[in-house]
C-alpha cells in the first residue's frame, strides 16, 4: 500500500469516528467533572441529576478558595455548535478533527524540510 492511500484512509476513519461520536458518546459529564459535582453534593456519585444551584455554588466555593477565576468562552463548547443539536456535534468534531489533520501536517511539512 503506498502512503497517499495509507494516509487516505486513516482520514477516512478519522472522519467516520468524528461523524459516529455523537451517536455513541455518553450524555453524562466526564470523570472529573462528575467527582467534583459528587463531592460537593451537587449530583449523586452514581447518577446524573445535576443541582444546577449547587453545582453553581460548588464553583463559586472553588473560585473563593483557590482565587482563580480564569475562565474563557468556547468556539464550539461541549463539542458542538450551539442550537444545532446532533448535527451541531457531528459539525464541530469534524471541524475540530479537519483542524487537528492540518496542523499535524503542517508541522509535519515544517519539520520535514531539509536543513539548508
Amino acid at each position: 500500500m503506498e502512503t497517499k492511500q495509507f494516509v487516505m484512509i486513516g482520514i477516512a476513519i478519522a472522519l467516520a469516528i468524528a461523524v459516529a461520536a455523537p451517536f455513541l458518546a455518553s450524555g453524562n459529564p466526564d470523570g472529573l467533572e462528575s467527582a467534583f459535582f459528587s463531592i460537593h453534593d451537587a449530583k449523586p456519585f452514581m447518577g446524573s441529576d445535576l443541582d444546577e444551584e449547587a453545582a453553581a455554588a460548588a464553583e463559586e466555593q472553588a473560585v473563593a478558595a483557590t482565587g482563580n477565576e480564569f475562565s474563557f468562552g468556547a468556539l464550539m463548547p461541549d463539542y458542538s455548535i450551539p442550537g444545532l443539536d446532533k448535527t451541531g456535534e457531528v459539525l464541530a468534531i469534524v471541524l475540530g478533527t479537519l483542524l487537528m489533520l492540518a496542523l499535524v501536517y503542517g508541522v509535519a511539512r515544517v519539520a520535514a524540510r531539509p536543513d539548508k
